[in-house]
This record gives structure tokens, sequence and C-alpha cells, in this order.
């Protein structure tokens, strides 16, 4: 870590300082795996050969906006915690590799899942129809199952932000992290525990049964803007309270 955290003029996490300045190892093998992680959402075993390839190409660009959304955000998570603290101690750095061996395995259930939704949805992509990728697909089971997958993966990736951040809470006095600094770390926690809880939603939807045939376990994600929105009020209200306490302004 950094002898001298700065307080950087930047509208983005203005009120924390970061003391991460320069890129570890860590990081840039984190960004490595990101970088897999993308290329097997995305990447195809040929580029087209002919017009009907370049079309399925084109078309499959449609989930693919969803699973880099996540896998973007994630990634986001994950930069902005390691500018907040730069942490390297054996618990982050374990952790750190649970995080990206999650979003490893994570990677075909989100792709599938969102290329199903996007066949069923929009129609085929080239070859792929729906026939072909419910090939083994049994029924209400195994579409549980697969929202299961989906469930459990979301969770244990947001779960292990969340224990990231206990790690940061827990060397808050090797930190030197202040009462906004402090605020923002618990808050960052709530933040991803709402996101498991989400998640859990969904798994125990998807586990009793509950709306399979029109997808509720799936649209429960929904209600992540909502919650995401009220958090970062509280956020907001919380950080502005503390400000002026100690004579720091809005």
């Amino acid at each position: 870590m950094t002898d001298a955290p700065i307080l950087a003029p930047r509208r983005l996490d203005r009120h924390f300082r970061w003391r991460g300045t320069e890129t570890s190892r860590l990081e840039g093998f984190s960004d490595a795996v990101f970088a897999i992680v993308l290329a097997l959402l995305f990447l195809r075993s040929a580029p087209p050969q002919n017009f009907h390839d370049l079309k399925a190409a084109m078309r499959s660009l449609l989930p693919f906006v969803a699973t880099f959304a996540i896998i973007a955000y994630v990634w986001c998570e994950h930069w902005l915690f390691t500018r907040r603290y730069d942490l390297r101690d054996p618990a982050a750095t374990v952790l750190n590799m649970l995080l990206l061996f999650l979003l490893l395995g994570y990677a075909y259930p989100l792709k599938f899942l969102f290329m199903l939704l996007s066949v069923a949805w929009f129609g085929p992509i080239g070859e792929l129809d729906q026939r072909s990728m419910l090939v083994g697909f049994t029924g209400e089971h195994d579409l549980a199952a697969l929202f299961v997958f989906y469930g459990v993966g979301y969770g244990a990736i947001f779960g292990t932000i969340a224990l990231l951040y206990v790690c940061a809470l827990r060397r808050r006095a090797a930190l030197g992290l202040d009462e906004v600094e402090l605020f923002l770390t618990r808050s960052a926690i709530v933040q991803a525990l709402l996101q498991v809880g989400i998640a859990s939603l969904s798994v125990l939807l998807a586990a009793i049964g509950v709306g399979l045939e029109v997808g509720v376990p799936g649209l429960v994600y929904g209600l992540l803007g909502i919650v995401m929105w009220v958090h970062g009020l509280v956020e907001g209200r919380g950080v502005r309270r503390r400000l002026r306490a100690v004579g720091g302004g809005a």
C-alpha cells in the first residue's frame, strides 16, 4: 500500500482517498482473467465465412450485450475496490483468486442463459435455435436448475466482493480510514449483500418451482434496479450527513 493515500479532484468516488495508485501484479492478472472471460463469452471458433455466418455473428451481439454488462459491472466493482484499498494481504489475495475462479466458472452458464433467452424471444441465431439448445432438457426441473446455476454463481460473486470489503473494514486502522470512508466501506458491504439477497430469492423461487413457466426466478433480478437506486439514495444522504459533521460540506 502507498504511504500517502490521496483524495484526487475527481467526480468518481471523490469522497474516498485512493490508496491504489499503481497497477499491482495481482490486479494485472485479474484484468487478464476478465479479458479471458469476455473472450469465452464472445469469440467464435472461426470468423464468419459467408453472409449467413455474418448475420448470425451480428445477432449474437444481442445476448453478448447483457453478458458484457454483467462482467463489466463486476470488473468496475473489483477495480474500485483495488483503487480504494490496495490490499495485498493473504486473505484479500485468496478472495481475489476465488472471485476470478467464480467468474471463469460462471461464464458459460451466463452465456447459455442469455443465448437461450435471445433465441426464445427473437428467433434463431444462425443454426442455433430453441430446439437445439434444449437437447437433453426434461422440463421444469431442468429449467429450475438453470436458474439455480445462474443465481448461485451471481450470489457467490457478490458474496466474495462483500468479503473483500469485510477484509478492508477489519484493516481500517492500518488503512487509516476516516469516518466517511468507514461509512462507504460498510455501505459497499450492504450493496454486495443486497445483490446476494436478490440472487438467493431467485434460487429459492426456482427451487420450489414458483412461476417457472413465466420465468419468475429470472424476473426478480429486475428488483436490482429499484434496490440499488434506494441504496444509492441512502448512501448519498449518509455521506452528506458525515461531511457536514466534520465541516466538509456536501
